[in-house]
């Protein structure tokens, strides 16, 4: 009788590699099959997930890309009429309880920063215009804390020379500047306003800013007007730190 109970016992297992594939059940795995449990399940999985990828599943797209680049339109205003973006005349602004406040600003920014974003622009309109943008771009800077690592800002320059120092000192570290011809009359013909000599001011004032990480200068070539000068564009990238894009 001991000799049967005996034989169907399983034998022992000296092999440490045996012991090794073996593992615990996850906490998570032991859970009943309850909608609570289901759920649980659920959040444990989003955690590794984002744990693996470092932004929320909510930033990744159907192809699977990550988006860690957030743009923010701060106003619709601007102070220049380009023909190929606005009529002459202006467009009908929004009321302006239909646009975000400052606080919702940084509402919106920390949500984001918080699920992964490290990156934010500043747009328009033309951001220089919003009142109290130095400000915005201090409190962005704040955000160093939760993963954010740039702050830029894309302008047409007009305004920018006058602001730049302060808006560096509050944690800008890219810039954007839209220019699409080098000729002064040009200029007035593109953009219905004078001003190309401020927009050149604050390019030549951003490529002096050391602690500027990037300087670019976004140019719009149309046939006929300015295509002529796309080689002018590329020469000012030698020797210099600027990009043409």
């Amino acid at each position: 009788m001991f000799r049967h109970l005996s034989a169907r016992r399983p034998p022992a297992v000296h092999s440490s590699r045996a012991l090794n594939t073996y593992s615990a059940p996850k906490p998570t795995e032991l859970l009943p099959q309850t909608p609570r449990g289901i759920q649980r399940r659920a959040k444990d999985r989003i955690a590794s997930i984002e744990a693996e990828r470092g932004v929320s599943p909510f930033l990744v797209d159907a192809y699977n890309r990550q988006h860690n680049y957030l743009r923010i339109s701060l106003t619709e205003r601007c102070n220049l009429r380009c023909f190929y973006c606005m009529p002459s005349e202006g467009v009908e602004l929004s009321p302006q309880g239909h646009l975000l406040t400052d606080d919702e600003v940084i509402r919106l920014a920390t949500l984001f920063v918080k699920s992964g974003v490290t990156k934010i622009r500043l747009t328009g309109g033309e951001p220089t215009v919003r009142k109290g943008i130095v400000e915005i771009v201090g409190r962005l800077n704040e955000l160093r804390k939760f993963g954010l690592q740039s702050i830029g800002m894309t302008t047409n320059g007009i305004a920018l020379h006058r602001k730049l120092s302060a808006l560096v000192q509050n944690g800008l570290t890219h810039l954007n500047i839209s220019l699409d011809t080098l000729n002064p009359f040009m200029f007035e013909i593109m953009t219905r306003r004078r001003g190309h000599d401020a927009v050149l001011r604050s390019l030549r004032a951003g490529l002096e800013t050391p602690e500027l990480q990037g300087v670019k200068l976004n140019v719009v070539v149309i046939k006929g007007l300015n295509d002529h000068e796309v080689l002018d564009f590329v020469e000012m990238t030698k020797d210099s730190r600027l990009q043409v894009v």
